[in-house]
């Protein structure tokens, strides 16, 4: 995961170009192939909106409170 994950930002960075989906397939002679999805899954919106670790603690704070009083 943490190749992927280096790639993906990797390709980012290099070509300016987001990666959407990856697929490794190695062979049994250890030689391998990458391909990579350029395609914007349908209906994901991007923004710049930041979400800080506050917030979502927050958020989480307020959902285990509801669940607690149930």
């Amino acid at each position: 995961m943490d190749a992927a994950l280096f790639l993906r930002d990797d390709l980012l960075r290099s070509t300016g170009q987001r990666i959407w989906g990856l697929t490794f397939t190695l062979y049994p002679d250890g030689k391998f192939n990458i391909e990579y999805d350029y395609n914007k899954p349908e209906g994901y919106e991007e923004t710049d909106e930041v979400i800080t670790g506050d917030e979502i603690n927050a958020s989480l704070d307020e959902v285990m409170n509801k669940r607690d009083g149930d």
